[in-house]
């Protein structure tokens, strides 16, 4: 295309030479009309590639836009469901979101900033996680290096009044967060024989 484009300046300034140049007669008629042919040329073939890129566009559609699921939404401290097995387990993690997902609620997982180390053994970004774990990039965080993920989750759960999944009981935290002490805060669980058990939801 850019090409094309300086293809027709080329012609169009060799034209207006050959015009101001050439002597009156023939062969500079001729020589016009073959460059104007040119230029109608490769407007014509610039024009082609402009409706077929507009085709290719109009045939791609619009950009999919990545939303995050309805629902009531619940935190989940993450750094502390995935070792509800013991050792560090993305598996009891994706059965505890599933489990949560399928009662309605759209779960938002808070980590430390090391998760990757603890799960894969190398450095991972949210959003990786998030696309491990079938949620949308907004649902997962991770916290600041040197800041603990009991801080930010709680600020998160009780600046918009969330429950929290996890059987942490946040005893360092309940002076500066005092709902950490109140009933039903928090959803505590197990994972029993290849199961995931929620306390505190009822019966789905």
């Amino acid at each position: 295309m850019r090409l094309l484009k300086w293809l027709i300046v080329g012609l169009l300034l060799a034209m207006v030479t050959c015009a101001i140049v050439l002597p009156e007669d023939a062969e500079k008629a001729r020589i016009i009309d073959g460059i104007g042919k040119m230029i109608f040329g490769s407007f014509g073939l610039l024009l082609l590639g402009y409706l077929l890129r507009m085709r290719r566009w109009l045939r791609r559609g619009p950009k999919p836009v990545t939303m995050v699921p309805t629902g009531r939404q619940v935190v989940v401290d993450g750094s502390n469901v995935m070792h509800w097995s013991g050792e560090p387990s993305l598996k009891v993690l994706l059965r505890v979101l599933q489990e949560l997902q399928r009662r309605g609620l759209q779960p938002l997982v808070y980590f430390d900033a090391n998760v990757g180390y603890k799960l894969f053994d190398r450095h991972m970004k949210p959003a990786e996680l998030a696309r491990k774990l079938d949620l949308a990039p907004a649902q997962v965080t991770f916290a600041p290096s040197r800041i603990p993920a009991d801080q930010v989750l709680l600020e998160k759960a009780t600046a918009d009044g969330l429950r929290v999944v996890t059987n942490d009981r946040f005893r360092d935290w309940k002076s500066r967060f005092p709902k950490v002490g109140e009933k039903d805060f928090l959803i505590k669980g197990m994972w029993k024989e290849g199961s995931v058990i929620l306390l505190g939801l009822g019966r789905a």
